[in-house]
């Protein structure tokens, strides 16, 4: 069945905005990417909140923004979350934690007013590396806080969250415990009629950090949506382009990817990129066919030099999931997702 065409659907890359370069935008611009989500704005937190003046790195990241919107660019940003709060050395979960949060989500809506128009609030807090020592009820608060401080200070701006313990799999997916933490937020954001949320972000990775492939979309974003009644953006998914796949011997002593130096989970047997080239397009195509689904965000842009988590540059956990190699050179997934975003305009 041939996928209709969807012009106003939000297609982008994740990418970090200081490694880009010119070639990068015209590299983007000929597979048709027009959306950039990102994080790095090189925010100092003490900073502000001492009431002092932001480093260089958040001032380049400012001008970056400008460029990138007159380059033509849509932005999706990323507000800081509690791994970056820690430098305000509050008590996290208490009052004024909260209070510091919400003028800094003020500081952002309208720092970059009339350039950034959606706003992801934190990331992933129901991944423990990502909420650091809040537990799921203070998780919720945080982001409620979020969220009403940026639409209170810019109304017109699209907000949301983002999500990946969906659906919740005890056991079966790293990070996902019997306290159902994906469940937990995502009820207490869209379960709360007062919180002015936006679109319900959903990030995942069949085939790579959870069993399934492409297919396993039509369960993931029917119940989501089901779940939280909004419209969905997709604001992380890809397949690792490299990496072995675990015996059953070693998936069985529960080895992360780190560990291993290998995937516990594989799509159609393997990663290699031109099995990522095909879960793009397919991935692509039923996100195309559900009306609910307003964009997705590939991730990531480029291949990493080593693993974020354990720092090496031989664990595929977090190192081959670009759509460019290390060198920039496009990968079949590249050439892929400009065949497909091509034929949708």
């Amino acid at each position: 069945m041939m996928t209709e065409k969807r012009e106003d659907f939000m297609l982008g890359v994740a990418a970090r905005l200081p490694q880009l370069t010119e070639q990068d935008y015209s590299l983007m611009q000929d597979a048709g990417v027009a959306w950039l989500r990102f994080g790095d704005f090189g925010f100092d937190v003490a900073a502000f909140l001492n009431g002092e003046s932001q480093p260089e790195a958040f001032r380049d990241a400012s001008q970056r923004v400008r460029d990138l919107k007159a380059k033509g660019f849509q932005l999706m940003g990323l507000t800081p979350g509690p791994r970056e709060m820690k430098a305000a050395n509050l008590e996290p979960g208490g009052q004024a934690y909260y209070e510091a949060y919400a003028k800094i989500s003020t500081f952002f809506a309208e720092e970059f007013e009339g350039l950034i128009e959606w706003w992801q609030v934190a990331n992933e807090l129901d991944i423990w590396i990502f909420r650091d020592t809040l537990d799921m009820d203070q998780s919720v608060e945080f982001l409620k806080v979020g969220i009403r401080a940026m639409k209170a200070a810019v109304p017109s701006l699209k907000v949301g969250i983002n999500i990946t313990l969906f659906p919740s799999l005890p056991g079966e997916v790293d990070g996902n415990t019997e306290l159902h933490e994906g469940l937990v937020l995502a009820k207490g954001i869209y379960g709360d009629d007062s919180v002015p949320v936006d679109y319900a972000g959903f990030d995942s990775y069949p085939g790579s950090w959870r069993k399934g492939g492409p297919e396993s979309w039509h369960e993931y974003l029917d119940g989501f949506y089901e779940l939280t009644g909004k419209p969905i953006f997709v604001q992380e998914f890809g397949y690792a382009s490299a990496g072995g796949v675990m015996t059953p011997e070693e998936a069985e002593k529960g080895l992360y990817p780190c560990e291993a130096k290998k995937w516990k989970f594989a799509w159609r047997g393997e990663h290699s990129e031109a099995i990522q080239a095909e879960f793009l397009k397919e991935s692509f195509r039923i996100f195309m066919d559900k009306p609910f689904v307003v964009g997705a965000i590939y991730y990531n842009w480029k291949d990493s030099a080593y693993c974020w988590q354990c720092k090496s540059p031989d664990c595929p956990a977090e190192t081959a999931w670009g759509l460019l190699d290390n060198e920039g050179k496009p990968k079949l997934s590249y050439e892929a997702l400009k065949e497909f975003s091509m034929a949708m305009v």
